[in-house]
């Protein structure tokens, strides 16, 4: 389920297809009234693949696990899969899904069912699933578009490291380089991530924004979502692009028609 930037940009919930139930769209404020260092966690399961918790969460002492599946048993392995063998991933889950839906989110049976109902206090197995009260299920079929939508709002969502899923390969040796430069991708990936840790920390980019956007400042800033920090985040650079480009263009022409002087309100969100 792809996201539109009205989707994003107001401050409105996100309803999800099939009426499951309505996103929130936290502000900063209550992000870091939450916990930011537990939202991060939560953007780490947001993302976690069944590679990732084989080689991170649960690498087995001595062994590769992942790297001696065969492609088969790869392929058939899927997050939901781990979810329903494993009650202490599964609440992680539904801690998760509470943050971010309006409804509350019991696991029960291997689905996240969704109610509507003010009861925040009495236990999960106290809770009666009615007819009446269920909103919408949380199931295998489901699951990866809900983390998709989570993804989208959180602002973590990225094109993956394989551009085709499942290749096919014409001998060993093929895919054994295949394999060998995947790794080297991810470690790519990995290296840059930490590279702009400093510099694109949410910290700094609060801070910068808040220093460089006509309107925001450091005390009304956490009130934006976090898609509305990113976006104008995102238009303070276009502006100084735009500002240092009229500067040339003033002082040394433009002779090669180069330059755009819509570039402040360019779309970067609808790209295609």
């Amino acid at each position: 389920m792809r996201l539109t930037y009205d989707d994003l940009i107001a401050p409105s919930d996100v309803p999800i297809s099939l009426s499951i139930g309505n996103v929130k769209k936290h502000t900063l404020h209550e992000i870091y009234k939450h916990g930011v260092n537990l939202f991060r966690m939560y953007e780490v399961y947001l993302k976690l693949t069944p590679y990732d918790y084989y080689e991170q969460l649960n690498k087995k002492a001595g062994e590769d696990y992942w790297v001696l599946l065969s492609d088969e048993q790869k392929k058939e392995i899927t997050l939901y899969d781990i979810l329903v063998s494993n009650d202490e991933m599964a609440f992680t889950y539904q801690e998760i899904f509470n943050f971010f839906f309006y409804e509350r989110v019991i696991y029960r049976d291997k689905v996240f069912a969704l109610i509507e109902t003010d009861d925040y206090e009495s236990g999960d197995d106290e809770i009666e699933i009615t007819p009446e009260n269920l909103t919408g299920v949380i199931h295998p079929k489901n699951f990866d578009e809900i983390l998709d939508v989570l993804q989208q709002v959180c602002c973590i969502q990225e094109d993956d490291v394989l551009e085709e899923k499942n290749p096919k390969f014409k001998n060993k040796k093929a895919k054994m380089l295949y394999e060998k430069m995947l790794k080297a991708k991810r470690e790519q990936k990995r290296r840059k991530k930490i590279a702009d840790q400093k510099n694109l920390s949410l910290p700094n980019v609060i801070s910068s924004t808040a220093a460089k956007c006509p309107g925001l400042n450091i005390v009304n800033i956490w009130e934006s979502t976090l898609f509305q920090l990113y976006d104008q985040f995102g238009k303070v650079q276009n502006n100084d692009v735009h500002y240092v480009n009229s500067v040339r263009v003033s002082v040394w022409g433009d002779e090669k028609n180069k330059y755009d002087s819509g570039l402040w309100y360019k779309n970067n969100f609808d790209k295609d």
